[in-house]
């Protein structure tokens, strides 16, 4: 079954030309350890990501931007819908089910190292995680599914959103 939710961000970010960053923004980045990344990621939700958004994607959906960090190796934008929501969106697509699996668990632990004890983890379906705290606007949902793609049709989506 292809779950609907995982399509969109991968056909932007199939359709989005990505440029690369200037290299002092990318060094300032570059040092942040992982923690760091997630924080900062949760915490530009207040400000839609402002400090977060690098050069900008060419995109005739939507206006999007190339993030200054990847939670996902190089697989993260920065989106802003039409209804004004602007969300942190990585997709990563995979031949196999274990290796998509072994990412999923992979990014579930880091999440919950790095977000603490303010942040609660609730499974809503399955292979869907959602992490929401009293603390904080942001909320992020980690999934894990089977896309379109024949070669690559194991997918996983990270978003950090309000």
């Amino acid at each position: 079954m292809v779950n609907r939710h995982l399509i969109l961000p991968v056909a932007i970010l199939s359709v989005a030309a990505c440029q690369q960053l200037p290299d002092d923004v990318q060094q300032r980045v570059d040092t942040m350890n992982e923690c760091e990344k997630v924080l900062a990621l949760t915490q530009g939700t207040q400000d839609d990501f402002a400090q977060l958004k690098g050069s900008k994607v060419n995109s005739s959906l939507m206006s999007a931007w190339q993030p200054k960090a990847h939670l996902i190796a190089n697989s993260c934008q920065i989106n802003q819908y039409n209804s004004g929501n602007v969300a942190y969106e990585c997709t990563k697509l995979f031949s196999t089910e274990a290796n998509a699996a072994k990412l999923f668990d992979d990014v579930a632990q880091q999440l919950n190292t790095c977000l603490g004890t303010t942040w609660q983890s609730t499974e809503e379906q399955n292979n869907t995680l959602r992490y929401t705290s009293d603390s904080s606007e942001a909320k992020i949902t980690l999934s894990r599914g089977k896309g379109l793609d024949r070669k690559t049709p194991w997918v996983i989506a990270l978003e950090i959103a309000r």
